[in-house]
């Protein structure tokens, strides 16, 4: 006679697949779909009928209240489990199997301590969308015990985040890939319901990236995809402007950790006002790299200034690019900006720019389209990866110290026009319509 509770768990339709065995289960979808609590309930059910080694990942835990500890805890109590497990400070037991929930985050693990998990039964990953690819495959090599299963739990962010390339964009036949939304939970809250359509309202592309489970760099937010122009040929004249967001190189303490980009952005300014993205560089690597990379496409472009934004990393790194510029003879007119505002608040001279249609990308460059897709996945919140944005935004702060290309030089003779052709004749009744004007005038 078996001793295990009968759990009466709540779970959508849509995911009773998850309860049959397979290697991955990617569960994918906007706000109020049910997919964190439907994970939570299904794996304190299958704890209470045999003994697992299941392990609560995400990207980065700075503490133990940050984890999926609590949702856990809040589902014991609610499924009337509280005698059957044992919560602890930084681990929950069953009681009746043994099953013990653990709780990490994958990015301050090695290769090495992160073998610690070799023999997990099941990983669950929530907010996956924002898991590093190096933390993602550490993690899938590490997980490889017999009939071991990974579950990840996300809304979609980013199309090029790993979870989303590699398991929705394409095909693994050892995932069972689903997406859920608010509409196929019958337990969706009305206050959330209030929420959806008041949002939907205000606005739709925030609305299909919340509730209906876009990327970010599809739907749009503080920039919208349909703003930007593209060209396949550049106006014959543009004044040249730089642009650059410095970053630290790799940390050498750290060999594993993830460095922010440095990004050199070079655009065209047309007589019209127009912006044209014309050349862009980004790169992981060392300082002495892209302070080389900074220098030569300055000596192709000769911008008319190059914009970096003021701070600690300019600071340390001044004195370098400097001495570079002298070592090569290629000076350029630096300009530094002060950094005042939030990310959102920087970024909004461009947004202006874009939203009127005057920003140009060329057409069938990959770091065109990659920078495109920065811009419409940026919110304005730390941790993504916007660095290409930031130039963008310096651009957007340095337009006061700009200026349009000027026009073609105006050819002052005045063209020839074949008596008897049509043009003959405008030219004569405009000429006629002049001089009535001016004698009007002279006796009014």
């Amino acid at each position: 006679m078996s001793l295990a509770p009968q759990v009466p768990i709540r779970i959508p339709v849509t995911l009773l697949p998850i309860l049959r065995p397979r290697r991955f289960k990617i569960l994918h979808g906007g706000r109020g779909g049910g997919k964190s609590h439907s994970v939570a309930q299904v794996l304190l059910a299958m704890a209470c009928q045999r003994k697992l080694r299941i392990l609560c990942a995400r990207e980065i835990q700075k503490s133990i209240d940050k984890s999926s500890k609590q949702v856990l805890e809040d589902y014991i109590a609610r499924l009337g489990l509280s005698p059957y497990f044992d919560i602890q400070k930084t681990v929950i037991v069953c009681r009746l199997t043994g099953s013990e929930f653990s709780f990490t985050g994958l990015r301050e693990h090695t290769a090495d301590s992160i073998k610690s998990y070799e023999g997990v039964d099941i990983v669950w990953v929530e907010e996956a969308a924002s898991v590093s690819e190096r933390s993602w495959v550490a993690l899938i090599n590490t997980i490889r015990k017999p009939g071991s299963e990974i579950w990840a739990t996300f809304n979609p962010d980013d199309e090029q985040d790993y979870v989303y390339a590699r398991f929705v964009k394409s095909t693994d036949p050892d995932a069972l890939v689903i997406q859920i939304n608010w509409r196929d939970n019958p337990w969706f809250p009305a206050e959330l319901d209030t929420e959806r359509r008041k949002l939907k309202a205000i606005n739709l592309d925030l609305y299909n990236h919340v509730y209906e489970g876009h990327c970010r760099s599809v739907a749009g937010l503080l920039f919208k995809r349909h703003w930007f122009q593209f060209y396949d040929v550049l106006p014959a004249r543009l004044n040249p402007y730089m642009a650059t967001d410095w970053a630290g190189g790799p940390d050498p303490d750290d060999p594993n950790a993830d460095p922010d980009f440095t990004e050199h952005g070079v655009w065209g300014l047309s007589e019209t006002g127009d912006l044209y993205a014309t050349d862009w560089w980004s790169g992981q690597e060392d300082p002495a790299e892209w302070i080389d990379a900074y220098i030569e496409l300055g000596a192709r472009h000769r911008p008319l200034a190059a914009f970096e934004e003021k701070g600690v990393i300019l600071r340390s790194l001044n004195s370098s690019i400097n001495k570079r510029m002298r070592e090569t003879k290629t000076y350029l007119r630096r300009v530094a900006l002060p950094s005042a505002g939030s990310k959102y608040e920087r970024a909004l001279g461009f947004a202006a720019r874009a939203a009127a249609g005057t920003v140009w990308l060329p057409s069938g460059k990959p770091w065109a389209l990659r920078l495109l897709n920065q811009l419409c996945a940026f919110n304005g919140q730390d941790g993504r990866k916007d660095d290409a944005v930031d130039v963008c935004s310096l651009i957007g702060r340095g337009l006061d110290e700009m200026r349009n290309a000027p026009p073609p030089p105006v050819d002052s003779r005045r063209p020839l026009v074949e008596i008897g052709t049509a043009e003959w004749l405008e030219a004569e009744a405009r000429a006629s319509q002049l001089a009535t004007a001016r004698n009007q005038r002279r006796y009014l």
